[in-house]
Parts: structure tokens; C-alpha cells; sequence
């Protein structure tokens, strides 16, 4: 297969010329046809600068719905941080009061249980 770009010869099957480096074969993104021009599908007809415009719109998409994610995900975390003291000083309050109270229900208890 000779180069149309620099007309170096390269061997069969070779994608892309082993001298300039210019693509020899092209590879349907829809049908995985081969062919030595781009442009048009001859196969199926698709539209290479089309399909990969759209595909790298839908993955930019893609990667903009992880950032939000991220960003979310972010937001979730930093207000259970600043929460956090509120939740665990209720629970801690409820601990320290709850046990107090059992140790004093305990004493009355020993009190009145020895006379």
C-alpha cells in the first residue's frame, strides 16, 4: 500500500504509513468497515465527522454529570460536617444524662432495697 500523502510503501493492512504517519486505513466507528478514505462510510453511509461530533458531545455530557456529582457529593459531606456537632452533642447530652440518671435510679434503689 503506497502513501498517498509522502508515496512511501508500506505493507498491507498497515493503518497508518510507517514514514509520515498519515492514516491509511480508516475504521468505521458505526460498522468497523475498513476503508482508505474518510469522510462517508461506504458501507453503511455514516458519517464520520458526525458520529464523533456527537460522541464527544455525549461524553462531555457525560463528564459534566460526574462533576455535578462530585460537587453534590462535596456538599453532602461538608454540611454532615458542620452538623455534626449539633447531632453529637444531643447524642452525647442524651449519653451523659442517661447514664447519670441510671446511676442515680441505682443508689435509690440500694438505699431503699437496704433499710
Amino acid at each position: 500500500m503506497t502513501c498517498p500523502k509522502c508515496g512511501a510503501a508500506n505493507a498491507e493492512g498497515v493503518q497508518f504509513c510507517t514514514n509520515c504517519h498519515a492514516t491509511l486505513l480508516f475504521k468505521c466507528p458505526n460498522c468497523a468497515h475498513m476503508q482508505t478514505h474518510g469522510g462517508t462510510c461506504e458501507s453503511c453511509g455514516a458519517n464520520f465527522d458526525l458520529f464523533w461530533a456527537s460522541y464527544l458531545a455525549l461524553k462531555s455530557n457525560e463528564e459534566q454529570q460526574v462533576e455535578i456529582d462530585k460537587l453534590k457529593a462535596e456538599a453532602g459531606a461538608f454540611m454532615q460536617i458542620l452538623t455534626l456537632p449539633l447531632a453529637a452533642g444531643a447524642s452525647l447530652t442524651r449519653f451523659l444524662f442517661g447514664q447519670a440518671a441510671m446511676q442515680f435510679i441505682g443508689r435509690l434503689f440500694s438505699r431503699l432495697t437496704s433499710r
